[in-house]
């Protein structure tokens, strides 16, 4: 039932700032006046039922056959009487349209629409018709009305109050430290406000049952966070607002990169990407080669340690006999591996629901906790990461010059790796042209130690790979041992189809040599956690660009977005795919080749900005604007 009280002015008079008040107001008399629609009377109101029915009748058959409202001479309405639709069993609908063209439009007796939730009011309106979505309608500092809110209205007002003070001080950071460039990703007031909403709203819908945890989370992560994230960021949220604007959704198929520059073009503006790893030590990159005496007590440590290691799968202590154990032969102590080689996960929840689900392991979906392991190797394994100890087995070496590498191109590179008795070594070395993805080099190579497991689920090296392989010669041609050839089925019954016949060099000096022979200190070398490969082979080169680091977890290092979902992502390309427990396994040519496309959009994402700065392409050179001069 609806109560009209339009005839009682309001107590708080023109000071009012209630949504839809439901008193009169002056404004309210004057659009009525304007309007010129006729109402019914409160005589009408007072009359007997018979005449109230035969008036519904007339309002609905749009005829003219009521009385105007008695008004006084200041053109309020008369209030001696209530109105009749507080004693009505039923709230009539008295809609009064001119007779000649249809209205819709209230008139003032008749009871109010339900009022739509203000964010669909911005963004319904503004997403209908071919034009650009409007201006956004400005907000105060209050979280949104949602049908069902995952907690109480102060819970979330003073969360969203904490997550804008974090916003507010990075983009205050960002005003004061940021080139004129980063400039541009400043916020205003209402757009900061906008933002913390958006988010806040984000969260409360997808993720109710732990809308909580995720709002302190995220404001934490925001008050630890540096300005340079920030950007990056900044940077997302703005190629998304662009790409929704083109009406795009990144659902249609691949993207393929173009950047509409020249491929040596291309190569010049990698001097903008370059990745400075010096500071990066304590992540795993090494700027340089390991002394004699730091090598030295590495390999005392070693000595000391008897070769008791930790499994890298089953956490497992274990010792490692390099030279095999006297009595028996064997590489390792403590019997087969058993272990989960698949990462843990949190399964999906149906919305609301609070009840606590355990992770479960993708390669089986066991609960944690639940076995030991659905996987059993013959031997445990073990990883070095230290860098000293890595050069007491085989020591890093410098980039040498190299006159004859070619100025006008960047190499791809990507490294697979197997377990020996010295841990994590080189069983495959790739390298393609950059920007032209071609390939260059792909070779197996034979560790310096007795193999223990040659992770063939991710490495996609077999070891009936590394038993048949041909021996590398210097007149192969890598385009022709690229062919597919097939292989028959393995020892577990497993079917796989090699993908190229790949040749084999006798130990890492060969392949660390051969890969030498198409770079120079200046060749920009482009991988996905490349510090790994360039352990790997253990070298020193001072031009690196790191896809991690170029699109950098929103955590910091050490974590990381892993190369295939950066590549789905932001190309919406599937890499990968052959991962289980009957595949080939990783190649590591499709790994090169993806962080050189994944480098190439940031390319293209840099020209875009320096264009914007007045570079300009000039019979294949880049031409700096003029204030360059």
């Amino acid at each position: 039932m609806s109560i009209d009280l339009k005839h009682i002015p309001c107590p708080a008079g023109n000071k009012c700032t209630a949504f839809m008040c439901i008193f009169g107001h002056e404004s309210d008399r004057e659009k009525q006046k304007e309007k010129q629609t006729p109402q019914i009377s409160d005589v009408t109101q007072k009359s007997a039922p018979s005449d109230r029915i035969e008036s519904r009748k007339t309002a609905a058959g749009g005829q003219a056959g009521t009385a105007p409202p008695q008004t006084s001479k200041s053109g309020s309405r008369n209030t001696t009487t209530a109105p009749a639709t507080v004693t009505r069993p039923v709230s009539p609908p008295p809609l009064k349209r001119p007779s000649t063209k249809p209205s819709t439009s209230l008139s003032a007796t008749s009871s109010p629409a339900p009022a739509r939730p203000k964010r669909a009011l911005e963004q319904g309106e503004a997403s209908t018709g071919s034009s650009p979505a409007k201006k956004r309608k400005p907000e105060s500092l209050n979280p949104r009305l949602l049908k069902s809110a995952p907690a109480s209205h102060e819970t979330r007002l003073k969360l969203v109050k904490l997550l804008v003070a974090e916003y507010k001080r990075l983009n205050s950071d960002l005003k004061e430290d940021g080139s004129d460039d980063e400039k541009r990703f400043l916020l205003s007031e209402q757009d900061l406000i906008h933002k913390v909403l958006d988010d806040e709203e984000k969260i409360a819908v997808e993720k109710p049952a732990v809308y909580a945890n995720i709002m302190k989370n995220r404001i934490m992560q925001y008050k630890r966070m540096p300005v340079g994230q920030w950007i990056a960021i900044r940077e997302k949220d703005r190629a998304e607002e662009l790409s929704k604007a083109s009406g795009g959704d990144g659902t249609n198929g691949p993207k393929f990169v173009e950047t509409g520059l020249a491929p040596a073009q291309e190569v010049e503006l990698l001097q903008h990407l370059l990745t400075p790893i010096m500071d990066l030590t304590q992540h795993g990159y090494v700027p340089t080669v390991p002394s004699e005496e730091a090598i030295k007590k590495a390999q005392a440590g070693r000595e000391a340690g008897k070769g008791w290691e930790k499994c890298d799968r089953c956490q497992q202590r274990f010792q490692v006999f390099p030279e095999r154990r006297a009595e028996d032969g064997a590489l390792t102590s403590g019997g087969s591996c058993k272990f989960h080689w698949g990462r843990t996960y949190l399964p999906a929840k149906e919305p609301g629901d609070r009840t606590k689900i355990p992770k479960r392991y993708r390669c089986c979906n066991e609960n944690v906790g639940e076995s030991a392991g659905c996987t059993t190797m013959v031997n445990h394994v073990y990883k070095v990461n230290d860098p000293k100890t890595l050069a007491s087995i085989l020591n890093y070496v410098e980039t040498p010059a190299n006159p004859a590498a070619p100025k006008d191109r960047a190499v791809g590179f990507d490294c697979e790796m197997g377990y020996t008795v010295h841990g994590l070594e080189l069983i495959r070395l790739t390298a393609v042209s950059w920007p032209s993805g071609k390939e260059l080099l792909d070779i197996l190579v034979r560790p310096l130690g007795d193999i223990l497991d040659l992770n063939s689920r991710f490495s996609g090296v077999w070891p009936e790979d590394m038993a048949q392989a041909k021996s590398w010669s210097p007149t192969d041609d890598p385009s022709e041992l690229a062919k597919s050839s097939s292989d028959g089925g393995s020892e577990d019954g497993e079917v796989r189809s090699r993908k190229k016949d790949l040749r084999i060099v006798s130990s890492p000096e060969v392949a660390r040599e051969l890969l030498f022979s198409l770079i120079s200190p200046e060749t920009p070398l482009i991988g996905h956690g490349i510090e790994n490969d360039l352990n790997a082979v253990r070298i020193v080169h001072p031009t690196v660009i790191d896809t991690v680091l170029l699109f950098p977890h929103k955590a910091g290092l050490p974590y990381r977005y892993g190369l295939k979902m950066l590549m789905d992502q932001q190309l919406n390309r599937k890499i990968q795919q052959e991962t289980g427990p009957n595949v080939v396994g990783h190649d590591s040519a499709e790994d090169a080749r993806a962080a050189g496309e994944l480098v190439r959009l940031r390319v293209m994402q840099e020209w875009t900005k320096m264009k914007r700065d007045g570079w300009k392409s000039t019979k294949g050179k880049l031409v700096p604007p003029e204030k360059w001069y």
